[in-house]
């Protein structure tokens, strides 16, 4: 990937969507976004770099602090993030509005929390309905899966249904562990 953003002489932070390709073991190009995506926090754990204080530093004209080959050396881990949505799984994923009656948010090792609402939040029909991202690292993909379901248990949400039911059958699953 990095060689297509010199080739369009692009030196900043963003995001070059790819499909990998079973039958020819290679990437295609889908699209660039030209900003950091929501899943970003994953590429901060596992390169174990603040994206936002680059990006932010890269807009005032510094150049990247390392090459990409560097970067790619700097790789350690697994990471898996999920959306914390106010919807309804169970019920073709209907938004789920309303206050948040309780709230208490999973904490440990390997456990980030990216979110802006507390017991008392409004949680409106009318917009996006992310509710928080909890996003968790581990030493490899199995460590990783182990922190998610523990976050995942320790997460309490009321008031509002959200995707944590299904995030917690999805991690238990053999087929996806």
């Amino acid at each position: 990937i990095y060689k297509y953003g010199k080739l369009i002489n692009y030196f900043t932070l963003g995001t070059f969507e790819t499909v990998f390709s079973d039958a020819t073991r290679e990437f295609y190009f889908l699209e660039l976004n030209k900003r950091l995506q929501v899943e970003h926090p994953v590429t901060e754990l596992i390169f174990r770099i603040d994206l936002v204080k680059l990006q932010i530093r890269l807009a005032a004209g510094e150049h990247l602090p390392f090459t990409q080959e560097e970067l790619n050396k700097r790789a350690r881990g697994a990471a898996i993030e999920f959306r914390i949505n106010a919807e309804d799984p169970i019920n073709n994923f209907s938004g789920s509005s309303g206050f948040i009656t309780y709230y208490r948010e999973p904490t440990g090792p390997g456990v980030r929390m990216d979110s802006g609402v507390t017991e008392g939040s409004w949680v409106p029909p009318f917009y996006d309905s992310l509710v928080s991202k909890l996003i968790v690292y581990g030493e490899d993909r199995q460590y990783a899966i182990q922190t998610a379901m523990r976050a995942l248990d320790d997460y309490k949400i009321g008031g509002v249904k959200t995707t944590i039911p299904l995030y917690k059958l999805i991690m238990r699953d053999p087929d996806f562990q």
